[in-house]
């Protein structure tokens, strides 16, 4: 018995602990330039969207996209963009979240996308959000890519600043299953607001 009230109590002191910690931080603040980026993001967007299938290979050009995007709490930017109405091709949707951590002061970023199902998670460090994040990755694995079939891939996002309503977020590979193993851009959003 004394050992399951010791354990209690020292479990209610680490529980106390990181709620003490919440509350010095409370989870929808910010610090610095954390919340101008996402207010500057917010609205609706028109995409243009170009993949590279490879390093050295040429853009190609994908269905014109259009991206709504809001706060959450006043603390998570929430994306769900869509292929542009009247476009004949495959409709997709991508729901992507954005926020700024300031207990472990990361950005974190998280997107999910039908045309490949897979959760992707970008995570970064930014002394001045307003002029972009650049944002690192884990792994995964592509059903195909180019000639190659399931390829490993390392992957990292820059989001740019938004300038003069427009934006550029790209998506960076590094081929880990073939050669040459250097990081090229595979996908380029180009965001321009839609006038209100």
């Amino acid at each position: 018995m004394f050992a399951i009230t010791t354990r209690f109590r020292s479990a209610a002191v680490l529980v106390a602990a990181a709620l003490s910690l919440i509350g010095a931080a409370p989870l929808g603040s910010t610090s610095g330039s954390a919340q101008p980026l996402l207010t500057q993001m917010l609205g609706t967007w028109t995409v243009v969207q170009r993949m590279w299938p490879g390093p050295a290979a040429v853009a190609i050009a994908l269905p014109s996209a259009v991206a709504k995007r809001r706060l959450i709490g006043n603390a998570f930017l929430q994306e769900e963009m869509t292929q542009a109405s009247g476009l004949v091709g495959t409709s997709f949707t991508r729901v992507a979240y954005l926020n700024y951590n300031p207990i472990s002061r990361t950005w974190e970023y998280v997107s999910l996308d039908t045309r490949a199902p897979q959760v992707m998670n970008e995570r970064g460090i930014a002394s001045n959000a307003t002029d972009g994040l650049n944002l690192n990755g884990g792994r995964f694995v592509a059903a195909q890519w180019g000639p190659h079939k399931n390829v490993a891939f390392r992957y990292r996002l820059v989001v740019g600043p938004v300038r003069s309503d427009r934006q550029v977020v790209s998506l960076f590979l590094t081929p880990l299953s073939f050669a040459p193993t250097k990081e090229f851009r595979a996908f380029e959003y180009v965001y321009t607001r839609a006038p209100k």
